[in-house]
């Protein structure tokens, strides 16, 4: 796949088919991602891969966890978010509730719970970054993130980015036996997108260049 192409054909997938990827695949998509830059190639990501039966063992422990503390989506930040910001999360949001009720699913329930689900993909990367590192190297993470989603459409494979597992890091080292110096930056949902699935109709829109650059000459 053309890397424009892919650029700008991904999205975010929230219904999987519940197929196995190849290890190799998987293999392949990782060492393509790994190509991301970092601060003086540190290279300070940790990817735990869970895949098959232990991924669903993992989303019954959240899920369970979910229902004794309910922590939820949203903007993660105790700041108030600049309106122009909650527009585009509303409009989001809008958009794809039409598409869930469609589902016959609550919004909220499909949004939250989903997430805890991997929305059923059979494979899951979890990135860590060890917690000798500041909180800046968070931003290599961000770099693995982006060549991972763009490495798994080359790849044939659709994939979804879910934070609130971050919430849930304590449950999910507990759970692999990662250690506690291990700081969870985010999770990948990866697989085969459900194409009857109506959530899957779903594309988000992008804010004009003039919403995000400022021109300096």
């Amino acid at each position: 796949m053309d890397l424009i192409e892919a650029i700008r054909t991904r999205r975010s997938v929230r219904a999987f088919l519940d197929e196995p990827i190849s290890t190799e695949t998987l293999e392949q998509v990782l060492a393509d991602a790994g190509r991301a830059p970092s601060a003086i190639n540190m290279q300070p990501w940790e990817i735990h891969m869970v895949l098959g039966e232990e991924r669903k063992r993992l989303s019954r422990r959240l899920l369970r966890s979910f229902k004794e503390n309910a922590l939820t989506c949203g903007p993660g930040t105790t700041k108030p978010v600049p309106e122009k910001f909650m527009i585009r999360a509303r409009e989001c949001a809008d958009q794809m509730l039409p598409l869930i009720q469609k589902m016959g699913a609550d919004f909220k329930a499909y949004v939250n719970e989903g997430s805890l689900d991997f929305y059923g993909a059979p494979a899951v990367a979890l990135i860590f970054v060890d917690d000798c590192f500041p909180p800046d190297r968070m931003v290599d993470a961000g770099s693995f993130l982006g060549y991972l989603v763009l490495a798994a459409s080359a790849h044939g494979l659709a994939s979804c980015p879910i934070g609130l597992v971050r919430s849930y890091q304590d449950e999910i080292k507990d759970h692999l036996n990662v250690p506690e110096t291990k700081n969870l930056a985010i999770s990948v949902a990866l697989g085969k997108p459900d194409l009857t699935a109506p959530i899957n109709e779903f594309r988000s829109a992008r804010a004009e260049l003039r919403e995000f650059v400022r021109w300096i000459d």
